[in-house]
């Protein structure tokens, strides 16, 4: 081999970051920060979007506050001027206005319009069914106070009764009876309710219920405008007795009291707040028309102003002044039934009178005015003489010739008129 040695291998170093200039590091840094940068503002963007929206739900949801508010406010105002109209009405209220006077033709009720208490609604119910309550709301709508004046306990010992009137100083035709101590469902309730409806127990008095003998209509010293013409029955609807069915028979009195007289009872039914489970209204409310008399039409729920309860609720006073007029359309009702028939009787009476008269002789017709009248038999001899020249021989002819009759009779004014009144009656 040659003297001159081997050289030595060169290594050659690549440095492979040689590309990267700072030209190029600075690039890199730029585009991190725009990197950043835009994400910073697309998170900007998202929050103000998310507090646009919210900013948007909060201002849908504040105007549908407001505008809730204001169809409350509508609906508030409407309903305060439902119950200022019907108000109006009731005070308005004349006997004969719910049926219309056309509807009386022929049926005098000229007793019922001058009646200075006009309609007298009746009301009934048992310790705690709230008929006070009841009856103060209906004060409250009528007077616009925030308190009624029937005082919420029962007055009075167990077998007596006091009776007292209220609305009968908003000047209006009607008035509603209150009658406390009742409904003790002993034997003394019938008498007791004859004795109310027959207007024999005076407002603010107190009666012994055992101290009042038996009595119906037909020997009632009262005159009709003092009887009770309408008659609402208050019950709980939380009442055990009423739930179990048990008023069904504690009532039968009432019932067989009101059905042979043609008074149809209006029922009210309170405390139906407390009924948790509102399907079972239904039910009470057949158990309610069972238990008094009225048809299911007749009987209503309510929800009473309470003693602490300030605010008005126009509904609650839209319900109760419902109710005060479904009394006055039976009550209305009732007034004609009764006087139709009474107005039947007397003509069959007189019917029966006239055939008597057909037949009656003249000396029998005077004979029967001087029994009547206490006057001697023979004071009306030379009528009875005169009156047979004139061929006059029965009661009949004699009314029948009255008017001729009259002047030639030499007798008193006196005995004339109550001869009148003896054919006419």
């Amino acid at each position: 081999m040659g003297g001159g040695g081997s050289k030595e291998p060169r290594v050659v170093y690549v440095d492979k970051y040689k590309d990267v200039t700072g030209e190029k590091v600075r690039e890199a840094k730029e585009r991190k920060a725009r990197e950043l940068r835009e994400q910073a503002e697309r998170e900007r963007r998202q929050i103000e979007e998310a507090e646009r929206r919210e900013e948007e739900r909060r201002r849908q949801l504040q105007q549908q506050e407001e505008q809730e508010k204001q169809r409350h406010a509508a609906q508030l105002r409407k309903l305060q001027d439902e119950a200022l109209g019907e108000r109006k009405k009731l005070l308005l209220y004349n006997f004969g206005d719910k049926h219309g006077l056309r509807n009386f033709t022929g049926v005098d009720i000229s007793d019922m319009q001058s009646s200075d208490r006009g309609l007298r609604i009746g009301m009934f119910g048992p310790s705690g069914s709230g008929k006070s309550c009841f009856i103060n709301t209906c004060e409250r709508a009528m007077k616009l106070t925030t308190k009624g004046t029937c005082e919420t306990q029962t007055s009075g010992a167990e077998g007596t009764i006091l009776v007292q009137e209220y609305l009968d100083d908003v000047g209006s035709k009607f008035c509603m009876v209150d009658t406390r101590g009742f409904f003790h469902f002993n034997v003394n309730e019938y008498r007791a309710m004859t004795n109310i409806v027959y207007g024999r127990i005076l407002p603010g008095e107190k009666i012994d219920l055992e101290g009042k003998k038996d009595v119906d209509k037909d020997d009632s010293w009262d005159t009709f405008p003092h009887w009770l013409h309408a008659i609402v029955i208050v019950l709980s609807a939380r009442d055990p007795l009423l739930l179990n069915g048990q008023h069904v028979t504690n009532l039968n009195t009432i019932r067989e009291f009101m059905r042979p007289r043609g008074i149809a009872p209006v029922t009210v039914v309170t405390h139906v707040d407390e009924v948790k489970d509102k399907s079972e209204l239904d039910k009470i409310k057949l158990k309610a028309s069972a238990a008094t008399g009225s048809p299911q039409s007749h009987v209503f729920f309510i929800e009473n102003y309470h003693p602490e309860h300030d605010d008005r609720d126009f509904n609650i006073e839209l319900r109760a002044m419902e109710i005060i007029n479904s009394a006055l359309v039976v009550g209305e009702r009732y007034v004609k039934i009764h006087k139709q028939q009474q107005q039947y009787a007397e003509e069959e009476k007189r019917a029966a009178a006239g055939q008597a008269s057909a037949k009656e002789s003249v000396d029998d017709f005077f004979r029967r005015l001087c029994d009547n009248k206490h006057i001697p038999f023979d004071k009306f001899g030379p009528v009875i003489a005169t009156l047979t020249e004139e061929d006059i021989t029965t009661t009949k002819l004699l009314r029948d010739n009255w008017d001729d009759l009259e002047a030639e009779l030499q007798i008193s004014s006196r005995m004339k008129t109550y001869i009148k009144e003896a054919l006419f009656e």
